[in-house]
């Protein structure tokens, strides 16, 4: 039976690893229950605690009586041999079919009419589900859960509090065996197996939101003990209107309607998130083209998100091939998008294991094939980045993330083993979006698209970085603010008026109308990637019937 695991004789009550204290030290900044349309019964509490500027994050289960808990004892061990090994359905559908059986059999049934949702609740988390750390899994507002030392507090990197960073949770492992238990458990539903011959796990667990897993077992490799981290996407990926849309905690100018019976009007304001309206509409006419883009940034700094972002405004007659190693690119569904993904085989497994692998510049060869309109890697950082070049060389369009600072760095890193971009790979990069991790004053972390450059040739083998949209600091705001502003920077939109044999304020019409379309999502709240698809469809349809004005 997939999904449903009888380990749980290890586990302590759920009261001894999750209580929540007496009395808060400091303040409750916000509260909140996970699942967030599940009954008090069927949910945890989340409290969000300022202690003195450090951030505490506590959960609160559903609490039981003394005859809950002897009854959710009894139904666990009985459960444990009464669920058959091949059956059909859902966790949930399973464990509560058994639940009413075992209930009746056991004579506990008038304890579990009270609340059977908080009986189902503890089980489906026991036996299904993610044990201690359960609630924070399904929370779609953690990114990041990190454990050094069983015990240790879990910790936490929660979206809408990153002022506190790595916030303490009221979690804690019992014990070493308890964590180690555990990090098997994840491998488990990742179909791959950790040892302490093979100490490390590096997997994804697919769901409504993708979760990958970085983990150590024991002392092999990592002291003083077992280690892990999980990286949680949103369970609906971040479109570019979201990242384009106004902080919720500040105020800002109303933005002026956009009709889209008439011409659309384009008012850039200094009111943006990730990046502005403006950015995203040259993204997107950039997309339009052969084209070849490269985001640099740190560890986590988002930029598997805003390459996400950016690809999901592809026109959907084209063709997206991705190639990851870790499947994170998640795109709308009305796009014509072929994934691919890496195979490794685990040592130990056979002499000849690897003779069935499919690194990336596997599958980057293949993709080839599948005549991408545009090709994404997931990262580029190795032997890989040959293929890539050669696509670029044969024409395709690519878009791809590389660890670095800045587009200087960036340049220097592609071109320096084991990267194997030549200078004149170099001139045909059509853009370099940086986007790091920026601290605001008011203590919160934000991602910000602090530069974008082009790549110009210069001469017959040299090149010079050009900068079109740059971050300014001291106001949490972008430049340039209007499309003739960026046209004249831009010598990459240059090239598409001449290529299309536009003149330049039609290139300026376009740019203006896409950042409109952009902008009256956002005052809308259009942010989900439904609405996204019908705005980018609706765009292509006018576009190509010449509706709007030149």
């Amino acid at each position: 039976m997939s999904g449903i695991s009888s380990d749980t004789k290890s586990s302590e009550p759920p009261e001894a690893t999750l209580l929540l204290p007496t009395s808060i030290q400091g303040k409750i900044v916000d509260t909140y229950r996970v699942p967030q349309k599940a009954g008090l019964d069927a949910s945890a509490q989340v409290f969000i605690v300022d202690d003195n500027s450090f951030g505490q994050h506590f959960i609160k289960l559903p609490p039981l009586d003394v005859a809950e808990i002897q009854a959710l004892d009894l139904l666990k061990e009985n459960l444990r041999s009464a669920i058959p090994v091949e059956t059909s359905g859902s966790a949930e559908e399973i464990l509560e079919e058994y639940l009413w059986e075992t209930a009746e059999k056991a004579g506990i049934t008038s304890t579990v009419k009270r609340s059977p949702a908080k009986f189902l609740y503890y089980l489906l988390k026991d036996f299904a589900g993610f044990w201690e750390v359960d609630p924070l899994i399904n929370d779609d507002d953690i990114e990041e859960i990190s454990v050094t030392k069983f015990d240790r507090p879990v910790r936490v990197f929660h979206r809408k509090h990153t002022e506190y960073m790595f916030m303490e949770t009221n979690i804690l492992y019992q014990s070493e065996d308890r964590l180690q238990a555990f990090i098997r458990r994840l491998a488990q539903f990742g179909g791959t197996t950790v040892s302490l011959a093979q100490p490390s796990l590096e997997v994804t667990l697919h769901g409504a939101s993708d979760r990958r897993i970085s983990a150590t077992l024991g002392d092999e490799i990592s002291r003083p003990g077992s280690t892990f981290t999980i990286r949680k996407q949103k369970e609906n990926p971040l479109t570019i209107v979201q990242l384009a849309s106004p902080e919720s905690a500040r105020s800002y100018p109303q933005r002026v309607p956009v009709s889209l019976e008439r011409r659309l009007v384009y008012a850039e304001t200094h009111s943006h998130k990730t990046l502005s309206a403006l950015m995203a509409a040259y993204f997107w006419l950039l997309m339009e083209r052969t084209t070849n883009v490269l985001i640099a940034g740190e560890t986590s700094s988002g930029k598997t998100t805003l390459m996400n972002a950016i690809l999901s405004m592809m026109n959907p007659k084209a063709k997206i091939v991705t190639a990851e190693d870790v499947l994170e690119i998640n795109l709308p569904p009305h796009l014509h998008w072929q994934r691919l993904k890496t195979r490794f085989y685990r040592a130990g497994l056979s002499p000849t294991s690897g003779n069935y692998e499919y690194n990336l510049s596997d599958l980057l060869k293949l993709s080839l094939r599948f005549s991408p309109t545009i090709l994404s890697l997931g990262e580029m950082r190795g032997e890989e980045s040959e293929t890539v070049a050669a696509a670029i060389t044969l024409g395709f369009s690519t878009i791809t993330t590389v660890h670095a600072e800045d587009a200087q760095r960036c340049v220097q890193r592609v071109t320096t083993p084991p990267m194997r971009f030549t200078l004149g790979h170099v001139r045909d990069i059509t853009a370099i979006a940086t986007i790091r991790k920026i601290f605001l004053p008011d203590g919160r972390i934000v991602r910000r698209v602090v530069s974008v450059d082009e790549i110009r040739p210069v001469g017959a083998d040299s090149h010079e970085i050009v900068n079109v949209f740059k971050y300014d600091y001291s106001k949490d705001s972008f430049s340039p603010t209007t499309p003739e502003a960026v046209l004249e920077r831009s010598f990459r939109l240059k090239e598409i008026a001449e290529s299309f044999g536009w003149v330049y304020n039609h290139v300026i019409s376009s740019l203006s109308n896409r950042a409109a379309y952009i902008a009256n999502a956002i005052s809308s709240g259009e942010f989900n990637s439904e609405k996204l698809s019908s705005m980018v469809r609706e765009y292509v349809a006018k576009e190509s019937r010449h509706e709007f004005e030149r």
